[in-house]
């Protein structure tokens, strides 16, 4: 996943200071340097330069100056969401703006995100938790790991159980239903940044979500090439840095989903348990270093259900298991 180098000049050293320290700890993926001003210089050294009160006279002379809607108060997360759309509005994912034809599906779209920014995640037969890890990793990365991220079932019938009964997000075939009429009515991009950021909600690890459908679940019938831009216009409205996908046993679907458009950058995950020797499916057909094995024991007390949602423990079994998946994927494993 590309980082992103952010300038933030202002004049209160104290908050530019603690508005540093926060992003350092929690937010691995933006490197932030602070200024009294921003200079024509700042084009060539920086994403994005973030000032409050540029409408007011402040100085901000540099192309990339940016102050974001939500305020200086609004916490880290949120001023950095809005500065990565900015900067996906000027450049795609690689540093090129670059509109490609989406496969099957006629329409041409920017690429906003990097293949690699994708965690495919299924298992070799029902009842493995593969929807329990997917969750569980979303939240590590989302909470503990300071990223953007969503998460999204693409099982036949996804599991409510997992869904935060207090969670108020939309659901998934409303979503995908006036996602579609934007799509038809060749509305902007602007259209769909208002859809996606009113119809998705975050649960209290910080994971975006949204709410199951009751009876089949309506993203299981899209195919790869509209997933795979329903995906892309997810990525930017929210400004995500990954997308969680949990493909529960659809191993076709998902090799089909992989193959597209570059789908060998394709992190894959395969979820499985101890005390049953299944074989490794995915190896024999994805790339071995973008795809491996991990081992998540759902079966003990580990994952109670509370509240209509699963509880995930980080000092237990099944919580070191999303930890070291979280390092993998982040490239932090020993």
């Amino acid at each position: 996943m590309k980082n992103y180098n952010v300038c933030l000049f202002d004049k209160d050293i104290h908050y530019a200071a603690a508005f540093m320290k926060v992003v350092a700890i929690e937010h691995p993926g933006y490197n932030v340097d602070i200024r009294g001003e921003c200079g024509e210089g700042c084009s060539d050294d920086f994403d994005v330069c973030i000032g409050f009160g540029i409408s007011g006279g402040a100085r901000a002379s540099c192309e990339k100056a940016f102050e974001p809607g939500c305020g200086r108060y609004a916490g880290a997360a949120a001023i950095l969401s809005e500065a990565r759309k900015f900067i996906l509005d000027r450049t795609d994912a690689y540093g090129i703006a670059a509109a490609k034809l989406v496969k099957g599906t006629g329409r041409e779209a920017v690429t906003y995100f990097d293949p690699e920014s994708l965690v495919c995640v299924h298992s070799f037969a029902g009842g493995l938790g593969t929807s329990c890890a997917a969750i569980g990793i979303g939240r590590e990365l989302a909470r503990y790991r300071g990223e953007q991220v969503a998460y999204l079932s693409l099982e036949d019938v996804e599991d409510a159980g997992l869904y935060p009964a207090s969670l108020r997000a939309m659901r998934a075939e409303e979503a995908l239903y006036r996602y579609l009429r934007l799509i038809n009515t060749g509305t902007g991009q602007e259209g769909f940044d208002k859809l996606f950021s009113a119809a998705f909600a975050r649960d209290e690890y910080r994971l975006f979500r949204l709410a199951p459908d009751e009876l089949t679940n309506s993203l299981a019938g899209l195919a790869p090439g509209e997933l795979y831009l329903f995906l892309n216009y997810i990525y930017r409205a929210l400004g995500l840095c990954r997308i969680v996908l949990d493909f529960g046993t659809r191993l076709n679907y998902l090799k089909q989903f992989a193959a597209f458009p570059a789908g060998t950058e394709t992190l894959i995950i395969e979820v499985r348990q101890k005390e049953r020797n299944y074989p490794e499916t995915a190896k024999s057909l994805f790339k071995d270093d973008k795809c491996f094995a991990a081992v998540f024991n759902v079966c003990d007390e580990d994952v109670r259900r509370q509240g209509g949602y699963t509880e995930v423990g980080i000092a237990n079994s099944f919580g070191l298991s999303v930890k070291e998946a979280c390092d993998r994927i982040l490239g932090d494993a020993q």
